[in-house]
């Protein structure tokens, strides 16, 4: 892969409890400026991965093998070992580089709706109304009503409570932008509508995305690349496993498989997340 890389990943086991192994990538390569899916059965792992590449939580088991290098805008960081940092170093390094999203918007109900969106860049130093003004320019594209920049958190719907979350998200500096069902909560149009002002966020600027979902349709649509999680293991034992032969590449007119165009993309993703 000649792209310039955002992570580079190799020998990396993840657990909750230690000697329990949940998910297992033994070389994964996610290039910069693009948007990636992940996609998998429930409970494979996908979550995992994405709590383990933001630093949400800990699970990384590090071995003398493992390495997960991250690019920092510079130079390639080794962080199997961040975990050793204070805290406060872990937050400037998540703030410094990572943007969240979540089903679970994790809006702040004693904040306005407009004090939620703009909170991530006022964090950074921004003037407010600079960011004012950033966030009505994205809730306009959302079809989000200007009057809800008062509003109350609880005053909202669940899909408006979703934009809001992405707005908060989108505005912000960020090399990485995470996201679990970020469209859970919303209708079709409006999950597509969302994907394409991401998609071009990360064009424009060279950043990075890595969404979990269920939706095939949505991941098609929208991906570059997508990461089929299978199982692996028996018995107690089963674990989220990635493999590069379900590393698919979208060309900008085909599905590729290790180079090879797929005819159909749909029946070899319904096939791993059925087994």
């Amino acid at each position: 892969m000649s792209e310039e890389l955002i992570y580079d990943i190799k020998n990396l086991e993840c657990q909750y409890i230690p000697g329990t192994t949940v998910l297992r990538i033994p070389e994964l390569k996610i290039p910069r400026g693009k948007l990636v899916f992940v996609l998998g059965v429930s409970g494979i792992g996908k979550s995992t991965l994405i709590e383990t590449l933001g630093l949400m939580n800990r699970t990384i088991n590090v071995t003398p093998e493992t390495s997960i290098k991250f690019n920092n805008g510079s130079e390639f960081e080794e962080i199997k070992n961040i975990w050793e940092r204070d805290n406060q170093a872990l937050s400037k390094f998540r703030n410094d580089h990572f943007s969240f999203i979540f089903q679970n918007t994790n809006l702040m109900p004693n904040f306005t709706a407009g004090e939620n969106m703009c909170i991530s860049m006022l964090i950074e130093g921004k003037g407010l109304k600079e960011v004012k003004e950033k966030v009505l320019d994205v809730m306009k594209k959302l079809n989000l009503e200007t009057e809800l920049f008062d509003r109350k958190i609880q005053e909202l719907s669940g899909g408006q409570r979703q934009r809001l979350a992405f707005v908060r998200a989108i505005i912000a500096g960020f090399n990485v932008l995470f996201g679990d069902e970020p469209t859970g909560n919303l209708d079709r149009d409006t999950g597509h509508k969302l994907m394409r002002i991401l998609k071009k966020n990360l064009s424009d600027h060279n950043r990075t995305g890595i969404i979990v979902s269920h939706d095939i349709d949505l991941a098609l649509s929208f991906a570059d690349i997508i990461l089929l999680l299978s199982k692996n293991g028996s018995g107690d034992h089963i674990h989220g496993s990635f493999d590069q032969q379900f590393y698919l590449v979208n060309d900008g007119t085909n599905w590729k498989k290790d180079g090879e165009v797929l005819e159909n993309p749909i029946a070899l993703i319904s096939d791993i997340l059925t087994k």
